[in-house]
């Protein structure tokens, strides 16, 4: 039982000295040898316990992915049958928790360092994650419209609700002034309302513009 808990905590410790070295350097820059020093563990036991560092930069992004979802689900906690009004409101409020919380820092580090200089070991799970927040937003957003809303005006109001929430996602190392920039992760609630709110107010007087039209 000792040998099990001692080597989940050496693969522990590897994965947060990955993630800092990943974060900090970029994967084709990170290497081994300050992954080791780093968990202070022999080099050796990175190779023992996830073989490669393509295997280990995939765990590492699991690992910091799943902390994300288990933290700030897309759903926000709110319950399916609640009205889509209180559900927006949830989804848009996870995903201001997912960019201002400071425990998120390693996953917003590694994911813009793919960005940056891609190696296509992450994009199949990114995609996927993508995919499922999007359509999670577009049938929200839908609902809200009603069964007459164009594919075309669904997406271009979902495009709306996400762009106010990205926003407030400051790139790493961008040092500018802009209003959005100052907000921390206390603002969360505030914000989530005032996007809420003005998102609500959109999606309304489109869909009143289509009724009008319609008649």
């Amino acid at each position: 039982m000792k040998t099990r808990k001692d080597g989940e905590a050496t693969r522990n410790a590897i994965l947060d000295a990955a993630c800092k070295v990943f974060g900090e350097k970029g994967f084709h820059k990170a290497t081994h040898a300050e992954i080791s020093r780093e968990a202070g563990v022999n080099t050796a036991l990175i190779n023992f316990h996830f073989g490669s560092k393509d295997e280990l930069y995939r765990k590492v992004w699991e690992r910091v992915s799943k902390n994300l979802n288990e933290l700030y689900p897309i759903d926000g906690k709110i319950p399916a049958a609640a009205s889509a009004e209180e559900r927006l409101y949830g989804h848009i409020r996870s995903l201001l928790n997912r960019a201002l919380d400071p425990r998120m820092e390693g996953f917003h580090r590694i994911r813009t360092m793919e960005s940056i200089n891609p190696t296509g070991l992450l994009d199949k799970a990114r995609s996927e994650s993508m995919q499922k927040s999007r359509a999670y937003t577009l049938s929200l957003t839908r609902e809200l419209l009603g069964p007459d809303a164009t594919d075309q005006t669904v997406e271009l109001c979902e495009m709306s609700v996400i762009s106010q929430c990205m926003v407030i996602l400051r790139p790493l190392g961008c040092k500018s002034k802009r209003l959005h920039h100052r907000f921390k992760h206390s603002d969360v609630d505030s914000l989530a309302r005032h996007i809420t709110q003005f998102s609500l107010a959109g999606i309304n007087a489109i869909k009143n513009q289509e009724k009008d039209r319609k008649h």
